[in-house]
């Protein structure tokens, strides 16, 4: 549906729908900060695709630094969620595998959302987008056979809540996989202006998230990925909603 509305009957509200992403957001209700990291990746939208290649040159290409981290994914034709989807970098690879089901991505940026609405439409690949954020998932518990997130929780101002609200969403016994830049790095990205939430000079809490998984979630993992020159990029957090 490419215009129209959904109705909750638990909150008794409607979302509109436009351009095929449904709204479950406006930039007049995010909070300061959320508002500015959406600006942010509005304009980022526009650099994004030449950023990132140029920016895993050093890790073995774009290609190889993403299977890296998507190949943890279990796709068995199920419902997959990919929280952050931005203009949908990683959807070729994952519409490679001939075990995909369902793709669903969520996004706070309307200008990365509308790109990658017309990348899936011109592949044409049967993804359901929405505007939204992480700390308030606009999904039913349990919906998803897999769930995951690369890039963007470093910035996130409630990174607890965004990983309660990944496993509320996911269906027990299924994956879910977090990966980002290692903390150095990520405190290099935190000077950019308007990419730090950050209030008042306070410094950006960029720690890997470990600590914020359950003790209840099963074969918690965390790698460090993207190695270059001797040292490792990034992490990768995968853990497994009990069954």
């Amino acid at each position: 549906m490419d215009e129209g509305s959904l109705s909750c009957p638990q909150c008794e509200r409607s979302f509109p729908i436009r351009d095929g992403i449904a709204h479950f957001i406006s930039a007049q209700a995010l909070e300061a900060a959320d508002r500015r990291f959406a600006r942010f990746y509005d304009w980022f939208s526009h650099v994004y695709a030449p950023f990132t290649k140029l920016a895993f040159l050093p890790f073995g290409g774009e290609r190889k630094a993403r299977k890296e981290i998507l190949d943890r994914l279990e796709l068995n034709g199920g419902r997959i969620l990919e929280v952050s989807i931005g203009t949908g970098a990683n959807l070729p690879y994952l519409f490679e595998s001939p075990t995909i089901g369902e793709v669903y991505g969520l996004d706070i940026s309307p200008g990365q959302l509308a790109r990658c609405r017309r990348f899936v439409t011109r592949r044409g690949w049967p993804v359901d987008l929405f505007l939204g954020t992480a700390e308030a998932l606009p999904f039913r518990a349990e919906s998803f056979d897999s769930v995951f997130h690369i890039g963007g929780i470093n910035f996130f101002s409630r990174k607890k809540e965004a990983i309660d609200e990944m496993i509320r969403v996911a269906r027990p016994g299924s994956k879910i996989v977090i990966a980002d830049e290692a903390e150095r790095l990520a405190q290099l990205f935190a000077r950019i202006p308007g990419l730090s939430r950050s209030y008042q000079g306070e410094k950006v809490d960029t720690a890997v998230p470990l600590h914020l998984v359950p003790d209840t979630m099963e074969e918690t993992r965390l790698d460090d990925i993207w190695k270059a020159h001797g040292q490792y990029h990034g992490y990768c957090l995968e853990f497994r909603k009990p069954g």
